[in-house]
C-alpha cells in the first residue's frame, strides 16, 4: 500500500487512479475471449459476466474445463497452454476479489470517474468490461444524481425505460446508491435486470439502506452498534476485510478504536469499543459508539493518543446520506455475530 501510494505520488494521480491503470486484462481479448492452443485443437476460454470462466471446443461445444494434454496434441504447446490455463484460474480469482472489493469502496464512497477514464476502464479493460456490464451506472454533476445507465454486452447504453442512452462527452460518472434512487426507478432497474437475467457482480441494488432520523441529524455519535458484546478475533477480521484498520497502540499493548478514512469524501470514522491486546487475543469485547470526523486530522500509530478535535467532528446530519448508511451497514456486519447487549456501555466506556 504504501508503495502504491508512493508511485501515485511520482505521478501526480491518487492511488485509485494509479490501480485503475495497472488492472491486469490477464491476455484476453477485447471481447473477453483467450485461446489456448494445443497444436492440432484450440480452446477458447471466456469470462462470462457473472465473472465464470466457460469453455468451448473448435466446434463450439461447451466443456466443463480445458482438458490435460493428449497424445495428439503437440506437447510443447499443449503443456503450455495447460499450465496458462492453471494459472489463469488462480489469477482471475484474485483479481475479480481483489476489483470487487474496490468496486464495493467506489459505491460506498461515491468515487467517480471521468467519461475518458471510465471508458479506458470499464470499456477497454475485458475483466472490468464484465464488471461494468452488471451494474447500474450515474451521471453526476457537482456530486448530484442526473441520470442513471447500464451498459450493454453489445457495447450501446440504456435508461431504466429501456431507451438507448448517449454518454455525455464531459461528465461524471460513478455507481448509483440506493439511496438515490425513487421507488419507481428502483424497481424499474431491478426489473430490467432480472428480465436480462443479470446477476450484480457486487451487492448494488439490494443493499440495505439506513437513514438518519431527523431527530438524531444534531447527534454527534452513532449508536447503532453500541452495546453488543462479540468475540474481538471477529470483530477484528469482518472490519478489516471492509476497509478499517486498527486504532493506535497504547499503553500495554492495548487499542480501544477502529478506524477508517475516505479522502474522496473528506471524512472519516472512528469506532471505539473496550479494546483489546495486538496480537488477537481471543475475548469477548463491548463494541461502543463510533464518531465522524474531517479526514486527515488524526493521527494513528504507537503510542499516539490523538483523538479528534471539536471543530473536525461532524454532527451525523452532515454527513453524505450514501456515506452514512454505508457505515452502518459495514458496522451491523461487524457485529452481526452478536446475541448479547450490554446496557451500561455508556458507563463503562466513560
Amino acid at each position: 500500500a504504501a508503495a502504491l501510494e508512493s508511485a501515485a505520488q511520482e505521478l501526480g494521480i491518487t492511488a485509485e487512479e494509479l490501480a485503475d491503470r495497472i488492472v491486469p486484462d490477464l491476455d484476453f481479448a477485447a471481447d473477453g475471449t483467450r485461446i489456448f492452443d494445443y497444436g492440432p485443437r484450440k480452446f477458447t476460454v471466456r469470462l462470462t459476466p457473472t465473472l465464470e470462466l466457460t469453455v468451448t471446443t473448435d466446434s463450439g461445444k461447451a466443456i466443463k474445463s480445458l482438458p490435460a494434454p493428449g497424445r495428439t496434441d503437440d506437447s510443447e504447446k499443449a503443456t503450455a497452454a495447460y499450465e496458462a490455463y492453471k494459472a489463469l484460474k488462480k489469477q482471475i480469482k484474485a483479481t475479480i476479489s481483489a476489483q470487487r472489493a474496490r468496486l464495493d469502496a467506489a459505491l460506498s464512497a461515491q468515487r467517480c470517474w471521468d467519461g475518458a477514464a471510465w471508458k479506458a476502464l470499464f470499456v477497454e479493460n475485458p475483466i472490468m468490461r464484465q464488471f461494468a456490464i452488471s451494474l447500474i451506472w450515474s451521471v453526476y454533476e457537482n456530486s448530484e444524481l442526473k441520470e442513471t445507465f447500464r451498459y450493454m454486452e453489445d457495447g450501446s447504453f440504456n435508461t431504466a425505460d429501456e431507451e438507448e442512452y448517449t454518454l455525455p462527452d464531459h461528465t461524471s460518472i460513478g455507481l448509483v446508491h440506493p439511496i438515490e434512487l425513487d421507488a419507481d426507478t428502483l424497481a424499474a432497474w431491478k426489473q430490467q435486470l432480472e428480465d436480462y437475467e443479470i446477476t450484480q457482480s457486487i451487492d448494488q441494488l439490494t443493499r440495505p439502506i439506513y437513514r438518519l432520523s431527523e431527530e438524531q441529524a444534531g447527534n454527534r455519535t452513532l449508536e447503532a452498534v453500541a452495546g453488543r458484546k462479540l468475540n474481538a478475533l471477529s470483530l477484528t477480521g469482518k472490519l478489516q476485510s471492509m476497509g478499517w484498520y486498527r486504532g493506535s497502540v497504547v499503553d500495554g499493548g492495548c487499542f480501544y478504536t477502529f478506524y477508517r478514512e475516505d479522502p474522496s469524501v473528506g471524512i472519516g470514522v472512528e469506532l471505539s469499543f473496550s479494546g483489546s491486546y495486538v496480537g488477537g487475543e481471543n475475548e469477548e469485547i463491548t463494541v461502543y459508539d463510533a464518531m465522524f470526523y474531517r479526514a486527515g486530522t488524526v493521527k494513528h500509530g504507537s503510542y499516539c493518543y490523538d483523538k479528534p478535535e471539536e471543530e473536525n467532528i461532524f454532527t451525523l446530519g452532515q454527513v453524505p446520506a450514501r456515506y452514512y448508511s454505508e457505515v452502518v451497514w459495514q458496522l451491523e456486519r461487524a457485529t452481526a455475530s452478536s446475541t448479547e447487549t450490554d446496557p451500561d456501555w455508556r458507563r463503562k466506556k466513560n
